[in-house]
């Protein structure tokens, strides 16, 4: 089987053009953006048709899925309009603006019987998927700490409450889901959300986030994200988990976490794992995964529900953010 595919959004879209021509049973058809020389130019690269509009590249060019790669207020028309064409669906991270737009794509994706899936890549980073692979010997862990930062973002879309929702959307919307992929479900939180290193977009956004989660299972983690450097070259990301039994650290560049580390508990013998910096951030899984299930029509490793339940946790610690409170989650409410 031959699977068809088209990207919109010609920005973190060039990774998933990357990746998707690695694979032999990809074909990548056509491609849009609303600048028409980059679509042009990368339309030539891979022998594919250029669109300006993405709504007319998904309703002309003969496709089986597509890659939604835009800022985040089209992400529902997008994929309302691929599902009905009945075309399946990866969609960057945050998923939508609102919840109420992340629930009409789920719906969209449902009734259509298509895949909408979420580009969570660190689900598919070679040191988390170890760690996962672990479970049954580790546990669940019970106690993460989380660094993940990174510095100023100058997009106006990022930054816009109505389209990207800033740092704490935008940004820490990985961090989040990778705590829940991990612990499961959240129950409360706690955050303090400040400006010290904000951007002349971010007046009234939060772009930076400390915060405590507690989980369904009685596990808790400390989180701090958003753009807390202003260093340019300080975008990293370290993770340290402490188990029943086991210890275990995760550290390298923001999104290319390239060290592992762990021990038992009263053993002295540490094992370290090393990953390639280009094959650490998991998009390669995440495309191949995506392609897979497109196949063989299996449900994706982080779908639309997974994706909404970022967006209620990230807008959650906004809200936390801004009026001093805990905040309740109810998983049920989305």
């Amino acid at each position: 089987m031959t699977v068809r595919v088209g990207v919109i959004g010609l920005g973190i879209g060039q990774v998933h053009l990357q990746h998707y021509h690695a694979l032999p049973s990809v074909r990548i058809v056509a491609v849009a953006d609303v600048n028409e020389a980059l679509a042009e130019a990368t339309a030539a690269r891979y022998n594919a048709r250029p669109y300006a509009d993405g709504i007319r590249m998904i309703e002309e060019a003969e496709l089986d899925a597509v890659s939604i790669c835009t800022p985040p207020r089209t992400h529902r028309t997008l994929t309302e309009a691929a599902a009905a064409r009945g075309l399946h669906v990866l969609c960057e991270k945050p998923m939508a603006p609102t919840l109420e737009d992340g629930r009409k794509m789920i719906a969209a994706c449902r009734e259509a019987g298509v895949i909408l899936a979420i580009g969570f890549k660190k689900r598919y980073a070679p040191a988390y998927e170890w760690l996962k692979s672990k479970e049954a010997t580790f546990g669940v862990p019970l106690v993460i700490t989380v660094k993940y930062q990174h510095g100023p973002v100058n997009k106006q879309w990022f930054w816009d409450e109505a389209d990207g929702g800033g740092p704490l959307v935008e940004a820490a919307g990985h961090a989040l889901d990778l705590l829940r992929y991990f612990c499961g479900e959240v129950s409360s939180l706690y955050a303090q959300t400040t400006n010290f290193f904000s951007t002349a977009h971010s007046q009234t956004v939060p772009a930076e986030v400390v915060a405590v989660l507690r989980f369904a299972n009685g596990s808790v983690a400390a989180l701090s994200a958003g753009c807390v450097s202003e260093w340019t070259d300080n975008h990293s990301e370290r993770w340290s988990l402490a188990y029943d039994d086991a210890l275990a650290e995760v550290e390298g560049p923001l999104d290319q976490p390239i060290l592992l580390r762990w021990q038992l508990r009263g053993d002295s013998a540490e094992e370290v794992h090393h990953f390639l910096r280009t094959e650490a951030g998991g998009f390669s899984g995440e495309i191949t995964d995506f392609v897979r299930c497109v196949e063989e029509g299996k449900e994706p490793r982080a779908n639309g529900l997974d994706g909404l339940r970022a967006l209620q946790l990230s807008l959650a610690l906004k809200e936390s953010g801004r009026t001093g409170k805990v905040v309740e989650i109810a998983p049920d409410a989305i």
